[in-house]
């Protein structure tokens, strides 16, 4: 796919997002992007694994797709029913969706999203295999495991995890990021979150994955923020749901965020009406920052810039034949040989 589109992999950052089946991953991928794209319900629903290139150029996302026969289409403007028919098609070896991803910077190398499939499906055996072959595919990368927090600890995950351990153990390349989903799930009368991340901490750490990052979200009350910001008309079933999760994640008290006047935003004064209730950008603003979506995606883009730290080239200027690090080198050589023979001073005190 890469060579149809005439793009090299080492302009991309990969992140490999995995989970067991109906853990959230779909929705948080959705969420990261803003707006519907994968498909996301409470069965197996992605067949194969689909990429999202993040291309700050882009206005809307697109579909790239190959055949097995090697033909190359493209759809100008993606929808989640045209990913679904891909994702069904037997014909599709191959598809990636290609767009910005706003919450994320691009400098040398893009974010390459990677949506797997749930490898606890007994409908469909192969669900595993191809979650296997994407791990073992790239060399390096991040790999963003998200983890149901009403399911920690289960049997499949408890054997996927150890998979996920050993990959770390044999490539120290790659980074991971852990994301608790499903916060909003969880009644804090109920449950304390501190115990239940705290547990979900010992329990990713007795498979050998020593001091995990742990980050808490609601990927489904996030994607509603989102699209609300965004001027996304809601359904019916959706609006019940921003009701709801509003409530759950709305701040209390004052702020100077209310105040920030940024262009990219909007004025955060200005209001929303969402099912006949009236909201300012920054009360919408403050309860996607209590969603860890925000946080998650400063994670991913922070390992984005370190990873181009530890892989940036070598640069060497060549002036006559001679490198600059050759040059440097004489240099240091000749300052050795007039230095040769000299005492050393020592300063007393």
């Amino acid at each position: 796919m890469f060579d149809k589109l005439n793009f090299s992999m080492n302009k991309v950052f990969p992140t490999l997002v995995v989970s067991t089946m109906s853990s959230g991953k779909s929705t948080l991928i959705n969420a990261l992007v803003g707006t519907d794209l994968l498909p996301s319900m409470n069965r197996a629903c992605t067949a194969r694994a689909v990429a999202i290139l993040d291309n700050d150029m882009k206005s809307q996302f697109g579909i790239h797709a190959v055949d097995r026969d090697g033909n190359y289409s493209f759809i100008d403007k993606a929808t989640k029913k045209a990913v679904i028919d891909f994702n069904k098609s037997n014909d599709v070896t191959e598809m990636i969706i290609e767009g910005e991803i706003k919450g994320i910077r691009n400098s040398k190398k893009s974010l390459l999203l990677i949506d797997t499939p749930g490898i606890n499906n007994s409908m469909d055996l192969s669900h595993e295999a191809v979650t296997k072959k994407v791990l073992d595919d790239y060399p390096e990368g991040l790999i963003l495991y998200v983890i149901n927090v009403q399911q920690i600890g289960t049997y499949d995950d408890s054997y996927f995890m150890s998979l996920v351990a050993q990959k770390l153990k044999e490539n120290h390349k790659f980074k991971i990021l852990f994301a608790v989903n499903k916060m909003d799930l969880i009644d804090p009368k109920k449950e304390k979150p501190d115990e239940l991340i705290k547990n979900c901490k010992n329990y990713i750490q007795g498979k050998g994955i020593e001091n995990p990052v742990i980050i808490p979200v609601s990927a489904g009350s996030a994607l509603l923020f989102k699209k609300v910001l965004s001027g996304c008309r809601l359904s019916e079933l959706e609006e019940e749901d921003f009701m709801r999760s509003y409530k759950y994640f709305k701040r209390e008290g004052y702020s100077l965020q209310d105040y920030l006047d940024i262009p990219e935003r909007g004025g955060l004064s200005e209001s929303i009406d969402v099912d006949g209730i009236i909201y300012t950008r920054a009360q919408i603003y403050a309860a996607l920052e209590n969603t860890g979506l925000l946080f998650l995606e400063k994670q991913i883009d922070e390992t984005l810039v370190r990873s181009l730290k530890m892989t940036a080239p070598r640069i060497t200027v060549r002036r006559n034949g001679t490198s600059k690090s050759n040059v440097s080198s004489n240099k240091s050589q000749t300052m050795k040989k007039q230095n040769k023979g000299k005492g050393t001073k020592r300063k007393r005190g």
